[in-house]
């Protein structure tokens, strides 16, 4: 038998999911009941990480975005009563098409807005270079991880947030001397956390993070709070975090301020995340070559 796509699994993930488990208690459930041989379940892609185990995850990822399963405990999934409805109506026969039924999984898999073009479609061989081909699948993939990278920063607490933000400071080259930290859970008047450019303290950026869902932008009200808490601590430099995004009209009363505040909305943000490995691992690298001509030339 033939290692099963990541599709595949998703009758097999609800099948088993009465019971919150772990992605390899399911892995394992699973490989017996499809027949899978040890053989096969050794079989590697380029990272390193077994095919089969890494097939799942991903439709474990696909069933979450579908609303099918849920995590309820970290590093758990377990079925929605959406899923046991689905389960019970359609059996084996779910696939990328049921779940496309569902307008949350529908929102999850359209483009991201600097994406072009995916390969979507058998006409891109012709119209692609193969460079062109992997820059768009590696687009793709990693704008489903930044999607995935929302969902849990939005699961936790906003403190949780806040830490990350400042995790990310200091990954950037940004407050890496001791002080740097997310201010007091109760009691902060305002700032989320204090940057140390350098170790004496002379040079000192004040952070704030909101951890707003799509839809719920931050408006003027917000960065005038934030300006307002800077003035008491005498501070003229700040940085603004957002998971949403900011309202036209902040860049504009921003320009007029006295204060130095750098504003990052949710996009901005996760593609920061990703470039400075904070909350994510690199799975995977390829390598493509090109001929040296330099080297061939008499």
């Amino acid at each position: 038998m033939s290692i099963p796509a990541y599709k595949d699994y998703y009758p097999y993930i609800l099948k088993f999911a009465d019971k919150p488990k772990s992605a390899d208690e399911y892995l394992k459930l699973i490989m017996e009941d499809m027949g899978i041989s040890e053989k096969e379940q050794e079989i590697r892609n380029s990272s390193g990480e077994p095919t089969v185990r890494n097939r799942l995850r991903w439709g474990i990822h696909y069933l979450r975005h579908a609303k099918l399963i849920e995590k309820p405990e970290r590093g758990k999934f377990v079925i929605t009563e959406r899923g046991l409805k689905i389960r019970k109506e359609r059996g084996s026969d779910i696939t990328n098409k049921t779940l496309m039924e569902f307008d949350e999984f529908k929102e999850f898999k359209k483009p991201a807005k600097n994406i072009v073009k995916t390969v979507a479609n058998e006409n891109d061989d012709e119209e692609l270079t193969p460079i062109e081909r992997i820059s768009s699948l590696s687009d793709t993939i990693n704008t489903e991880v930044k999607e995935e990278l929302r969902a849990q920063i939005m699961s936790l607490s906003p403190y949780f947030f806040e830490k990350l933000v400042i995790d990310l400071l200091k990954k950037m080259g940004y407050g890496s001397f001791q002080g740097t930290t997310v201010t007091q859970k109760s009691n902060d008047n305002g700032i989320d956390g204090i940057v140390y450019q350098d170790e004496l303290g002379l040079d000192i950026v004040y952070v704030q993070a909101k951890r707003y869902s799509i839809g719920n932008s931050i408006g003027r009200p917000d960065l005038q709070s934030f300006i307002g808490a800077l003035d008491t601590v005498q501070a003229t430099k700040g940085i603004f975090f957002t998971t949403s995004e900011f309202a036209a009209t902040v860049p504009i009363f921003l320009e007029k301020s006295t204060k130095k505040i750098v504003i990052v909305d949710g996009d901005k943000l996760l593609d920061l995340l990703l470039q400075y490995n904070v909350g994510v691992d690199i799975a995977d690298t390829h390598y493509s070559y090109k001929i040296d001509e330099g080297y061939f030339s008499e």
